[in-house]
């Protein structure tokens, strides 16, 4: 196992799936970095899924300087993340996604198709712009004990963790094999990211050659993961920060528009929602109730006992921040009305149709229309803007906590300590 807290505390950075929407993670980190390390907690693990894992590996990249640079070097790998620096022009990738269909259709399984959009800009964008040199030195020097990048194994469906971990740390976790997660030891690169981000249908899967005994096709570490806190704690975390771009809450019950007619658009937003945000938003509060039921004094031996009986460690209070949306619409309705203004006119279309395309195909007036576009919308004006946002509920977080640390309930009832 890691070495325990008691003589190296630990904080852990966890950044969770979100596609375009990491412009708000970026955000959120600009507030929280200069606030953690002022605290004397900056993070030396590192857990990140999908477009978190992307951040995750440009954090490590930098871990060596001063939090506002860092803060500066992530805003910069946001910026060359705009469409044309991730994804293939649909107009070049359709005879592709043509002739692999049809190969597959006719039985030649050796053409298969793995995704609608060709991602090879994606790989030279982030060979180009994280520091791999500069990551793997600030492993090696301890500045990054553990850095974990989530992938989901196609054919298993097992949750794989490539972690990067210093020598002195110890051995990496090995969790009951009912929980069908495993950590390997890697030395990450191009291939592990891009299997973490590979949304399945959408982007092609991808093939992991090192290390050995995790080698196949992976795709985005999202896909399974139903608890995306627990390789905080696996890891050995004293505190954890996590920063999601899915909403905090669920959407307010509407009985009128739950009879809306819906269309393929919709249901694609439904199924990101439930992969992508749902089980961030369920485990922070699984966390925060395990947290209460910890510090009571009462009831604490009783459940340390049950926990003992069954070969497991005590539970612990691990302070804890958070920054997520309150109301997942608003990032939705940031890129429709992004959308609109960018890619809406025939001039903009014609220039680069591929959005529209994709828009019209989904059903242009579907409600959801924008929580799905919210994903793909690779621009520079809606990376500015979701990274406003993220901003912003950081900075709340900060006030409505007191400081950056919580131990008690998400939402504390009035009158209630934190």
């Amino acid at each position: 196992m890691a070495v325990t807290s008691e003589s190296s505390p630990r904080t852990c950075l966890v950044l969770d799936a979100g596609g375009a929407r990491s412009a708000y993670q970026v955000g959120a980190l600009g507030v929280l970095l200069p606030a953690l390390a002022a605290d004397g907690h900056r993070p030396t693990v590192l857990v990140g899924t999908s477009a978190g894992a992307l951040l995750t590996a440009a954090l490590g990249a930098t871990a060596h300087l001063d939090p506002e640079e860092q803060v500066q070097r992530l805003e910069d790998v946001l910026g060359q993340a705009t469409k044309k620096h991730v994804m293939r022009p649909l107009w070049r990738q359709a005879p592709v996604v043509a002739a692999r269909y049809a190969s597959e259709t006719l039985g030649v399984t050796g053409f298969r198709l793995r995704g609608l959009f060709g991602t090879a800009p994606l790989a030279a964008t982030l060979a180009r712009a994280i520091g791999w040199n500069d990551l793997h030195a600030n492993v090696d020097a301890g500045r990054v004990e553990a850095l974990a990048v989530t992938a989901t194994s196609v054919r298993s469906a097992r949750v794989t963790l490539f972690t990067e971990a210093t020598s002195a740390y110890g051995d990496l976790p090995t969790p009951p094999r009912e929980h069908h997660r495993a950590y390997v030891r890697a030395r990450i690169g191009v291939p592990h990211l891009m299997a973490s981000s590979a949304i399945p249908a959408l982007f092609p899967s991808v093939q992991v050659d090192e290390p050995a005994e995790a080698a196949g096709w992976y795709v985005d570490g999202a896909t399974r993961r139903r608890v995306p806190l627990a390789p905080a704690l696996e890891l050995g975390a004293d505190r954890v920060v996590v920063v999601g771009t899915g909403s905090l809450r669920p959407a307010e019950p509407d009985p009128e528009r739950d009879q809306q007619a819906v269309d393929l658009g919709d249901g694609g937003a439904t199924l990101l929602g439930a992969v992508m945000d749902d089980p961030l938003r369920h485990d922070l509060r699984r966390f925060a109730e395990t947290n209460v039921l910890a510090g009571d004094t009462d009831l604490a031996p009783h459940l340390d006992r049950h926990r003992r009986e069954r070969g497991r460690a005590p539970q612990r209070v691990v302070p804890y921040a958070a920054v997520a949306p309150e109301h997942g619409e608003e990032l939705a309705q940031l890129a429709m009305s992004v959308f609109r203004s960018n890619h809406g006119t025939l001039r903009r279309t014609l220039g680069d149709p591929d959005l529209q395309v994709m828009h019209r195909l989904m059903g242009s007036d579907s409600p959801l229309q924008g929580e799905l576009l919210s994903y793909l919308l690779f621009d520079p004006d809606f990376f500015d803007e979701a990274a406003a946002l993220g901003r912003r509920d950081a900075h709340r977080w900060l006030a409505a906590t007191g400081g950056l640390w919580r131990t008690g309930h998400l939402d504390p009832p009035s009158g209630v300590s934190t």
